[in-house]
């Protein structure tokens, strides 16, 4: 027998995980170039700016950890 293929879902499939995988690996580059910024700013003495970038990479890795306990959370569920 052989397997009947939806390909309505499949495509949903492909495009979610295009979008998700985009998604979260841009996020966790930003987390790695506001740390960067935010020591930069913080070797050249500017603490104002190193606390504003600091801030961004603490708020992209909260949301970077959200879309991973998400995806966790979807792929157990199934």
């Amino acid at each position: 027998m052989l397997a009947a293929i939806e390909f309505g879902q499949l495509a949903e499939v492909v495009w979610i995980s295009l979008v998700s995988g985009i998604v979260v690996t841009a996020t966790f580059g930003f987390v790695v170039r506001e740390s960067a910024r935010s020591a930069e700013a913080r070797r050249a003495g500017e603490s104002g700016a190193a606390a504003v970038h600091a801030t961004l990479a603490v708020l992209f890795f909260a949301a970077f950890a959200a879309f991973v306990v998400v995806g966790l959370v979807i792929m157990l569920k199934k």
